[in-house]
């Protein structure tokens, strides 16, 4: 189980990271991503947020009866998570932010 739990940590580490390298290395995704998708009425919706999102999914499926696809769903939602936390550049946990002008 533990096994388990940290290979699906480590698959939401690695698929944000590579999410990450992508936008900083496609000029025209990066462009595009941080003006029309990211942007939503003035606030900037962090990829973090996917995370807290799997990790609400898995406490749901727990409260649900479904133990099983619970903790892996909680662990690649953490991995996004600490990802985003790592590779941002004031390392703090952000979620949504405003726009700075």
């Amino acid at each position: 189980m533990i096994t388990n739990i940290l290979i699906w940590l480590l698959f939401g580490i690695v698929i944000t990271w590579l999410f990450e390298l992508t936008l900083k290395t496609n000029k025209a995704l990066r462009r595009r991503y941080y003006t029309r998708h990211a942007i939503i009425w003035g606030y900037h919706i962090h990829h973090s947020t996917y995370g807290l999102l799997c990790f609400l999914i898995g406490m749901f499926l727990f409260f649900d009866g479904r133990p099983v696809i619970t903790l892996p769903v909680i662990a690649f939602g953490l991995g996004i998570i600490i990802m985003h936390t790592i590779s941002d550049p004031r390392h703090r946990v952000v979620f949504i932010e405003k726009e700075q002008k």
